[in-house]
């Protein structure tokens, strides 16, 4: 299975932080988990990196709301840097309570993918398949199960 380089995980909560991370630990399917705790610091987090060696995290996981810049604010900047066009980024939202307005708002600005919180194994697994696997989750699932039953014999 092919390994993403980076994932980054932007939300102001530490608690889901800590569990999303160790979800997509535990997947396998990512050589690195960043998290930053805001919109700003992520904003900054991706200029810097872009700026000192072109690279971009291949799937961004973004909370809705966050303090000192939510995450329609960093899309719209990101936007006006030409970051968004740099290179082909997944951008996937996790929204409480997100109106169909605020949702089309967000594809505007380059949203691919929406899921509600709290982010679960199966809707990370199928956007790895369709964006990046050349997959089925079923054959993960499979590979999983091949990989469970060995594990009890």
């Amino acid at each position: 299975m092919k390994k993403l380089r980076e994932i980054l995980l932007i939300d102001d909560d530490e608690a889901t932080n800590f569990l999303n991370q160790r979800l997509l630990r535990s997947l396998g399917i990512t050589e690195q988990v960043t998290v930053q705790l805001n919109g700003e610091v992520a904003y900054n987090y991706l200029l810097e990196t872009w700026q000192k060696d072109k690279t971009r995290p291949e799937l961004i996981i973004l909370d809705h709301h966050m303090p000192v810049m939510d995450g329609l604010e960093l899309m719209e900047r990101l936007g006006h840097k030409g970051l968004l066009n740099e290179v082909s980024v997944l951008f996937l939202l996790l929204a409480v309570d997100s109106s169909k307005e605020q949702i089309q708002l967000f594809k505007e600005a380059g949203v691919q993918e929406f899921t509600d919180k709290p982010l679960c194994k199966e809707t990370v697994m199928e956007a790895y398949a369709k964006y990046w696997a050349g997959d089925t989750v079923q054959n993960h699932r499979q590979e999983q199960e091949g990989l469970n039953e060995n594990n009890t014999k």
